[in-house]
């Protein structure tokens, strides 16, 4: 009998799977992610040679191709000396300055600094007491900080350097996007709510400059604000979830089952929040159907 070709299609979004070196099928637009052994390939052996030979060990990179949107254009240098007499010099495109804190991006990493060096510790331990449900297909600790440096600087402020991909912008320079791409910022907020939903945890307040995205997959990542997140039973981050979707959206590109879920209240948890997410989804957009960044 022929060999068959699997339907490669992600049950998510409706874009193509890639595979990886490791034999993972990736779909590089919302980041679900299957498993196949060989025996399950056993019958759809063509697909495994064919995805095998054209996206092999390429495609580990398929995600990360560089500045989509030709973003980083002019920087300016930011120096910083430690307590230890440590010199770090970044080149920073974007500043935040907010009145606890500054932050300075650059194309692979984003320099945080704390007015209070008691933030450092605040932000990175909160961090590490964050549990992942055994069925988390998406991955979602990479849609969080990945902390690689922090110190205290000889001004007494704290510092934290955040790895980012060349190609996650933060979100605060886009505007009136077209509700199918805010569609899938808010189905990402709403995965990560679930996440900290899990681990009974909340922020004061999310804010637009907490956020970064990866246009070309609309995937969001939180890679701020984490100083502000305590053990509690409050779910502030589901208002300002729909906050920030109707800031930065083209409010008349929505379909009226999606205003009247940003209007609304939120529900109670944030995995009820996520079901009538989905019934929008699937009642106001017409389903998981990708949409071009924008589009």
């Amino acid at each position: 009998m022929d060999s068959k070709l699997l339907n490669i299609r992600c049950d998510n979004c409706g874009a193509e799977y890639r595979i990886t070196s490791r034999g993972e099928m990736v779909c590089r637009f919302c980041g679900s992610m299957i498993y196949l052994s060989d025996q399950d390939f056993k019958k759809y052996k063509n697909t495994r040679d064919e995805m095998l030979m054209g996206d092999r060990f390429g495609n580990d990179k398929a995600a990360s191709e560089g500045d989509v949107l030709k973003l980083w254009n002019n920087s300016s240098k930011v120096n910083f000396t430690t307590d230890a007499g440590v010199n770090i010099t970044l080149d920073s495109y974007y500043s935040i300055i907010l009145p606890e804190k500054e932050v300075y991006v650059g194309i692979n990493k984003a320099a945080i600094v704390f007015n209070d060096k008691a933030s450092v510790l605040d932000f990175t331990e909160i961090l590490s007491e964050i549990v992942y449900p055994s069925a988390d297909i998406k991955g979602l600790s990479m849609f969080l900080p990945n902390i690689t440096y922090k110190a205290t600087l000889d001004d007494g402020r704290g510092l934290i350097l955040v790895n980012k991909e060349e190609n996650i912008y933060p979100l605060y320079l886009f505007e009136n996007l077209k509700a199918t791409t805010v569609a899938w910022i808010i189905s990402r907020f709403e995965n990560l709510g679930c996440l900290l939903e899990f681990n009974n945890m909340d922020f004061n307040e999310i804010r637009i400059e907490d956020l970064y995205i990866n246009p070309k997959t609309h995937e969001l990542f939180i890679l701020d604000g984490w100083e502000n997140v305590r053990k509690t039973a409050r779910r502030n981050y589901l208002k300002d979830t729909r906050k920030i979707a109707r800031d930065i959206m083209d409010i008349s590109t929505a379909p009226e089952l999606c205003m009247k879920f940003l209007d609304g209240e939120p529900k109670d948890n944030a995995y009820d929040d996520f079901k009538a997410w989905d019934d929008v989804i699937m009642n106001g957009f017409d389903g998981h159907n990708f949409h071009q960044f924008n589009k």
